[in-house]
C-alpha cells in the first residue's frame, strides 16, 4: 500500500545539517519561511529570518525537513503546513508537445507565468530527452493520476525571489523512494538568470530530482551530491545558460572545505569535470550505486571501476580549478574555464634554500593549494586529502601533513622540473595525493595522471582578453612559454585566422605578472589601433623552432 506524504523540495542548506536534533527555534524558523513563501501577498518588510539573501536554486532540505518532521511543529503550525505542502490548484494547465509533462498555471493574478509556456513546454521535453532518452536514467515514477492524468506535473507559483524552484515528494514507495510533482517560479525577477533562461535550467535541475528520487533513494546527509548532478545537468541540458555561475566561487574561495559540507550549488564543476574525463556513464553509475552506498563511497566505487581512484581524481581536479579565469588555457581543463573564479591558495611562503618543511593540516576529501615563493620562482602545491570515510562519517577532523621542498633535484621523493625535489608525508598515504605547478606550468602530476614534457608549452592570458574590461594587468595579453630563459630574443607574430599579418615585432623575455617567463603584447595592429573582435593566431620563433597558439578578442 502507497503511503501518503507532504514532502516538498525547496533547497535551504544551513552550515549544519538538519539531521542533528530540531530545536523549537529552528522548526519556528522553518514554519515562517515557508509560509512566506507560499503566501500569495508578500511584503518585503516582512520577510523572515532565514529568508535567502540571493534566491536559491532549490529547496530540497527546507522542505523535506518540515515533511518528515511535520509531527514536531505546534498543532497550529502543523495545520498550516498541511494545507501548504498539498498541490496548488490552478486555473489552467497544457501538456507539453511530446505529451512528457501536464504544466499547471493561472491565466491572472500573482501567479501568472511571465514567460512564454510554449518556451517552457519545450524546455521540459529537452530535458526529459536529454536525461532519459539520450542519457538513460530511467524516468520518474507515474504519480497514480494526481494532477489529472499519469503524466508528471509542473506547477508555477510566485516564489518571491526565494527559490527557482522544487520537487515536492508525495507518495512514498518505500526504500527512500518517492513519486513527486515539481512547483517552479512565475517569472525569476530579481534572479541571477531571469526569465525564460530562468525557467529553462530550472527544468533540467528538478526533473532530475524526480529522477533521483522517484528511481534511486532519498538520503538527507548526501543532500550536497543531489545538489551537485542537478546543478550540473542544467549545464549538460542547456549549456547556453550558465546559471551556476553565480554560485562558483563559494567554492573557489572555499576548497579546503569538504565535500559533504558544501551545498552543491557550487560544486557542479566536479560532476561537468567527472564527464570530461570519463563520460556521462560514470555519474548515472554512482546513482545505481547510491541506494546501497554513502555518496563518496558511490563516487570513489564508480572510479575505481575505471580504473582510477578518488585519490588520483581528486588531484587532479584541482590541477583543473588552478587554470581558471586569466590562467585559463584554451584547448585545456574546463571549456568555460575562463568564466570562472580563481582559486583561493594559502597565503604565500617563503622559501629558503636548502630546505624547508611546511607542517600544515586540512581535512578530508579537499585540496590544499599551498602556494611557495622562492625569489622569482612561485611554486604552488596541490596537496589533495581524499578520505571518503572521513569525509563522509567525521569531515570536521583535521589531518597533519609536512610537505619539505628542497633546492636539490636529488634530495626528495618527487623531482620538479630542473631546480627542486620535494616530499610529501602524510598517513596514511594511500588517500593522499600532490601535483606542483611552476610558474604556472605543470611540472608533476601524481598517481596515475602525468603532463607531457610539451604539455602547455605557450598558452596566452587573459584569454578572451576584452578591452573595456579591467583585468589588473595592463593593456596586455601575456604569452608564457615554457623552456624559455630571461632575455632570450623571440620574433613574434600575430595574424588573423585567414593568416593575414597585422602585427610583428622581436621581443625579450622577461617575467610576466604570474611570475612565469614569456613576453607582453599590447594588443594593437601595425598602426596601434585596436584589433577587431574575432580570433587570432600568434608565432614565437625561437632559434630554430617556432611555437603558435591562439587568443580571443573582444572589441565591445
Amino acid at each position: 500500500m502507497i503511503k501518503k506524504i507532504a514532502l516538498s523540495c525547496i533547497i535551504i542548506f544551513y552550515s549544519v545539517s538538519f539531521a542533528q536534533e530540531l530545536t523549537r527555534q529552528k522548526l519556528d524558523s522553518l514554519f515562517n519561511l515557508f509560509v512566506y513563501v507560499r503566501s500569495e501577498n508578500k511584503i518585503e518588510s516582512e520577510k523572515p529570518a532565514g529568508f535567502p539573501q540571493q534566491p536559491e536554486k532549490c529547496g530540497f532540505e527546507l522542505v523535506n525537513t518540515i515533511a518528515l518532521n511535520i509531527d514536531k511543529f505546534l498543532p497550529e503550525q502543523q495545520s498550516i503546513l498541511k494545507a501548504l505542502l498539498q498541490r496548488p490548484i490552478l486555473q489552467k494547465s497544457i501538456v507539453t508537445p511530446r505529451g512528457y509533462f501536464r504544466i499547471h498555471y493561472d491565466e491572472t493574478g500573482v501567479n501568472a507565468p511571465r514567460y512564454s509556456l510554449t518556451e517552457l513546454a519545450l524546455a521540459l521535453d529537452s530535458a526529459y530527452n536529454f536525461e532519459v532518452n539520450f542519457l538513460g536514467y530511467p524516468p520518474p515514477p507515474v504519480d497514480n493520476v494526481n494532477g489529472g492524468d499519469s503524466k508528471y506535473d509542473i506547477y508555477i507559483l510566485d516564489l518571491g525571489g526565494s527559490y527557482y524552484g522544487y520537487t515536492q515528494f508525495e507518495d512514498d514507495l518505500g526504500g527512500g523512494k518517492y513519486t513527486s510533482f515539481t512547483v517552479i517560479d512565475n517569472d525569476y525577477q530579481g534572479y541571477y538568470t531571469t526569465g525564460i533562461e530562468g525557467a529553462r535550467v530550472t527544468s533540467a535541475h528538478e526533473f532530475h530530482h524526480a529522477i533521483q528520487v522517484g528511481n534511486y533513494i532519498y538520503r538527507e546527509p548526501d543532500l550536497f551530491y543531489y545538489e551537485i548532478t542537478s546543478t550540473a545537468m542544467e549545464e549538460f541540458v542547456f549549456d547556453d545558460v550558465n546559471d551556476y555561475y553565480a554560485y562558483m566561487s563559494d567554492y573557489f574561495n572555499n576548497p579546503t572545505r569538504p565535500f559533504i559540507q558544501n551545498n552543491g550549488y557550487n560544486l557542479a564543476i566536479w560532476n561537468i569535470f567527472l564527464k570530461e574525463i570519463f563520460g556521462f556513464d560514470i555519474l548515472k553509475r554512482q546513482w545505481e550505486l547510491m541506494p546501497s552506498a554513502r555518496a563518496l563511497n558511490a563516487i570513489n566505487i564508480s572510479m575505481n571501476e575505471n580504473n582510477s581512484t578518488l585519490r588520483n581524481e581528486l588531484n587532479r581536479f584541482g590541477v583543473w580549478t588552478y587554470f581558471t579565469n586569466y590562467r585559463s588555457i584554451p584547448g585545456k581543463f574546463f571549456d568555460e574555464a575562463a568564466n570562472y573564479p580563481l582559486i583561493r591558495t594559502s597565503t604565500p611562503m617563503v622559501f629558503n634554500p636548502p630546505s624547508k618543511s611546511f607542517s600544515m593540516s586540512t581535512r578530508p576529501t579537499t585540496n590544499y593549494f599551498l602556494k611557495i615563493i622562492d625569489g622569482r620562482d612561485t611554486l604552488i602545491s596541490i596537496i589533495s586529502n581524499s578520505d571518503f570515510v572521513s569525509g563522509t562519517d567525521s569531515a570536521n577532523n583535521f589531518f597533519d601533513f609536512e610537505y619539505i621542498l628542497y633546492s636539490d633535484t636529488s634530495i626528495g621523493d618527487r623531482k620538479l622540473s630542473g631546480f627542486y625535489s620535494a616530499t610529501l608525508n602524510a598517513s596514511p598515504q594511500n588517500f593522499w595525493s600532490a601535483s606542483e605547478i611552476l610558474n604556472n606550468l605543470v611540472i608533476y602530476g601524481d598517481s596515475t595522471f602525468k603532463f607531457s614534457d610539451d604539455d602547455e608549452e605557450t598558452f596566452a592570458f587573459p584569454n578572451p582578453y576584452r578591452y573595456n574590461k579591467k583585468y589588473g594587468l595592463g593593456n596586455f595579453v601575456y604569452i608564457q612559454i615554457q623552456n624559455s630563459e630571461l632575455g632570450d630574443e623571440v620574433d613574434f607574430s600575430v595574424f588573423t585566422t585567414s593568416m593575414q599579418l597585422v602585427y610583428n615585432s622581436r621581443e625579450s623575455v622577461s617575467f610576466l605578472p604570474n611570475g612565469a617567463k614569456g613576453i607582453k603584447y599590447e594588443v594593437k595592429n601595425f598602426d596601434k589601433k585596436h584589433l577587431g573582435s574575432g580570433v587570432y593566431i600568434y608565432t614565437i620563433k625561437k632559434q630554430d623552432k617556432t611555437i603558435s597558439g591562439k587568443f580571443v578578442v573582444f572589441n565591445e
